[in-house]
């Protein structure tokens, strides 16, 4: 006995869906495969609030500060854009220059050049 035309559109409908249904659990099995790849991100270190890192931090305003810090036994000068997080806590964000002491001194030496040259085209 012959099919339908409407049993015959329902079951390529039916087929299709299947293969609608097998692709997207191939898209979902690839994308956990690529997030599992995928390392975790970094989160964002806290800022300690201690006196001694009080007195090695000093505001630009606009949200900007300057840190002296001590990471693996090595000195910084880190000039970075802060920002407020929903909890309302000051954090470091991405934009900004961390500088070790030999860049940090050719700096310094170079301040009074700048600030010379910055002053001459304002």
């Amino acid at each position: 006995m012959p099919k339908s035309k409407e049993y015959v559109s329902s079951d390529s409908d039916s087929d299709s869906e299947q293969e609608e249904q097998v692709k997207k659990k191939q898209k979902t099995e690839k994308g956990e495969k690529a997030v599992a790849s995928k390392k975790p991100k970094k989160e964002a270190k806290e800022v300690k609030e201690s006196k001694d890192e009080d007195d090695t931090v000093w505001d630009l305003g606009n949200n900007r500060q300057v840190n002296v810090r001590d990471f693996k036994g090595k000195l910084f000068v880190d000039i970075r854009e802060m920002y407020y997080d929903k909890a309302g806590d000051l954090k470091p964000g991405k934009k900004g220059i961390c500088l070790n002491m030999t860049q940090w001194r050719k700096f310094m030496s170079i301040v009074e050049e700048v600030d010379r040259v910055a002053k001459s085209k304002c």
